[in-house]
């Protein structure tokens, strides 16, 4: 119960520190609609290379897709911090900017399992029924970023009337509050629905000073965006783990030479996941303001203030599906790919242009079966190292947000990014009923290149170097209690 009452309190505590201190950004390319997208994912998939589809384990939550919540067998803690290095250049100049914060947080957990009576007659010198738990539905929650912006400037041009200085400034984003739910059609096959609230505001300052002599004649432009609404995803995976590979050959066994065949099973996993076209409200707030002398208390002139504008846009429909292939429980290929249809979004509230974006993701791993406990081979080899699992992901990510170069040639931002992560678990045993099961908690590391844009014909370029540390807590909170 203890365990309980601090999990619901760092939760609230994260989302109120979170709401206020969201800034995970600071590329020039956060202007554009609702900003820079952020994955929808935890330390585990950013260092598979985002994929998520495939991915099913019974103590990592794979947000993307909510099905693979049905796989949840204990309760699962999921939280993240991020740091990042960003480097804006153009062949003449560069600019490197730090940011970090809490990235994410999620609980996991089984909510209804079914009792399942099995045979053991097939395991050595035993010939009784045994209880197994299979679940049945299964909840998460949490918050994570849907977007992000940061991103300000300043320059001066000299002009007929003088010379003219511009600052520019926009901040904000949109934070994602989710709550899954996952139901087990049959043991291989789960249907999930993530219904997702959208908050968070986008606020753009721009002030233009036209420099006389002595003075400096200014105007101001503010504008403050509200923005809510839901999200809704819906996620269906399965998986096959009855196949093997067969290996036929010759090994010396008792000083004899015998042909025998080696049997190494395989576990594919599929998956697949729609959005819809959700609608995002918005309340706007306009001011221009004229001075006549900045450098003095003058007064300003109210050019325009209008507030409570209200409408409506839209975030796009999204289809993505991929797969998970994994080799005789150690070595794992998984690969995604994605679709958003940015080119329907309408322009009540943007006057950018978009086109529909598409991402591909690789991701590999070594040693990824989470219901292996290495810590009995770990001691007798003496290493500690082969209890850690590796991860190394790419991928490529047509964002779909178009711009225009110098010479009036338009074309959509791209990006490519590699990523390397490592796993180190900490696992212990606990009973659930009179079944000993397997905890296994993890330590996840991740560290990201993106490399986006390109320097052709006046545009900027971007090099992004993250790190994710994340916090994967297994255990066992709903025992069933046997008093004798």
């Amino acid at each position: 119960m203890k365990n309980k009452k601090n999990a619901v309190i760092c939760f609230f505590l994260i989302c109120f520190s979170y709401t206020y201190a969201q800034n995970n950004t600071s590329s020039p390319y956060s202007t554009r609609g609702f900003g820079e997208i952020e994955q929808f994912s935890n330390a585990y998939s950013r260092a598979l290379g985002g994929v998520s589809n495939g991915i099913r384990t019974s103590r990592t939550i794979s947000l993307s897709n909510p099905a693979s919540v049905g796989a949840m067998k204990q309760v699962s803690l999921d939280f993240g911090f991020r740091v990042q290095s960003s480097k804006v250049y153009t062949d003449s100049s560069a600019r490197t900017s730090y940011n970090g914060n809490i990235n994410y947080f999620g609980l996991a957990f089984p909510v209804y399992k079914k009792q399942i009576l099995k045979d053991s007659s097939r395991i050595k010198n035993q010939n009784k029924l045994y209880k197994e738990y299979r679940t049945l539905w299964a909840v998460a929650f949490g918050i994570a970023p849907y977007s992000n912006i940061n991103v300000s400037y300043y320059k001066i041009q000299d002009t007929t009337y003088g010379q003219l200085g511009n600052y520019y400034s926009k901040r904000g984003g949109l934070s994602r509050l989710y709550f899954i739910n996952a139901v087990n059609l049959t043991p291989n096959l789960s249907l999930g629905l993530n219904s997702s609230f959208l908050f968070g505001q986008s606020r753009s300052t721009q002030t233009y000073y036209l420099f006389d002599t002595g003075k400096a004649r200014a105007t101001f432009y503010d504008k403050n965006t509200q923005l809510n609404g839901f999200k809704f995803d819906l996620g269906l995976q399965g998986e096959r783990n009855r196949d093997t590979i067969l290996r036929h050959d010759s090994v010396l066994e008792g000083g004899k030479m015998i042909y025998k065949t080696f049997r190494y099973p395989v576990r594919f996993v599929y998956g697949a996941t729609i959005s819809n076209q959700s609608s995002i409200r918005y309340n706007e707030y306009r001011q221009v303001l004229n001075i006549s002398n900045y450098y003095t208390t003058a007064a300003k002139d109210t050019v325009l203030n209008e507030n409570n504008l209200k409408g409506k846009t839209h975030l796009p429909m999204s289809i993505s599906a991929g797969f998970s292939a994994t080799f005789n429980k150690l070595w794992m290929v998984a690969a995604d790919y994605r679709t958003d249809m940015w080119s329907k979004i309408d322009k009540n509230l943007f006057n950018d242009s978009f086109g529909n974006s598409s991402q591909i993701s690789l991701g590999f791993a070594y040693r990824p079966d989470p219901d292996v406990d290495f810590s009995e081979s770990v001691k007798a080899k003496g290493k500690r190292k082969a209890r850690i699992e590796y991860r190394v992901g790419f991928r490529m990510l047509n964002t779909g947000y178009l711009f225009k170069d110098n010479k009036n040639q338009i074309s959509p931002l791209k990006e490519f990014g590699i990523s390397f992560g490592f796993g180190v678990p900490k696992t212990r045993t606990d009973v659930d009923g009179r079944n000993k099961i397997l905890l296994k908690s993890l330590f996840n590391f991740t560290a990201e290149y993106i490399h986006r844009g390109n320097t052709l014909n006046g545009m900027l370029a971007e090099n992004v170097f993250k790190l994710t540390v994340g916090f994967t807590l297994a255990d066992n909170w709903f025992k069933q209690r046997k008093f004798y």
